[in-house]
């Protein structure tokens, strides 16, 4: 099966060599880039911390670029994944201590009231864009956030013939990773609608969220897991 991969590098590289590995062949065309800010982490954890908290594996890359006694005192800390590709690299950074949660921030924020209280600030590695649903659940039951935007997300720049060199033909699947990266495809479609194949590609999204994203037309044609995990999202093809 020919599948589409938007998600950015280098997970769209792993993602790639996994469906070679089960017998697809993988078209990479990644939607958005992510631009580092390792300056907002230069600054250590406060003292009274008791845990850290993240939400993509972009943000332990962004903390391995910092000189190691720069990033002792995050190791130092236990850390609390959305999922396994994000506890995986936080092992691979050094964490010792790693939690996992089922793949979004509503099961993040239920993970990490049930198992700290709210008496000292949780650090939070993120980037921007990003959903809100973590903070505000972390916020509503009254924990202190110490956030640290450590990457961007920006949309790369492709061109329409850039765009027809990886979509003629037309993929048989869409992965789709991101409500950012849905949005980036609805700016496709309506640049290209007329001079490619659209309606023959079914769209695999991580969570019925990132569907939602989707044009109103694209929602028949568009599935998701029961749980937002790329084992499971590989599966559905």
């Amino acid at each position: 099966m020919r599948v589409l991969v938007t998600r950015p590098e280098p997970a769209s590289a792993r993602t790639a060599a996994e469906l070679e590995r089960r017998g697809h062949e993988p078209v990479l065309l990644p939607l958005m880039q992510a631009i580092q800010q390792p300056e907002a982490l230069m600054k250590a954890p406060e003292t009274e911390a008791s845990a850290l908290a993240v939400t993509s594996a972009e943000a332990m890359r962004v903390l391995e670029t910092l000189p190691q006694d720069r990033q002792a005192p995050y190791l130092a800390l236990p850390v609390f994944a959305v999922g396994r590709a994000t506890a995986r690299a936080a092992e691979a950074a050094g964490f010792g201590t790693v939690s996992i949660a089922d793949g979004d921030g509503s099961s993040l924020a239920k993970l990490l009231i049930s198992s700290m209280d709210a008496t000292a600030p949780i650090v939070y590695l993120t980037g921007t864009p990003r959903s809100p649903d973590f903070e505000a659940a972390l916020q509503e039951a009254g924990y202190a956030l110490d956030l640290r935007e450590c990457y961007r997300m920006l949309p790369t720049s492709l061109s329409d013939a850039a765009v027809a060199d990886r979509l003629d033909p037309m993929p048989d699947a869409i992965l789709v990773y991101s409500s950012e990266t849905a949005r980036r495809l609805v700016e496709l479609y309506a640049r290209t609608a007329q001079s490619l194949d659209w309606q023959r590609a079914r769209f695999l999204c991580l969570s019925d969220k990132i569907a939602s994203a989707l044009p109103a037309e694209f929602q028949p044609r568009s599935q998701w897991p029961m749980e937002p995990r790329e084992d499971l999202l590989l599966l559905l093809l």
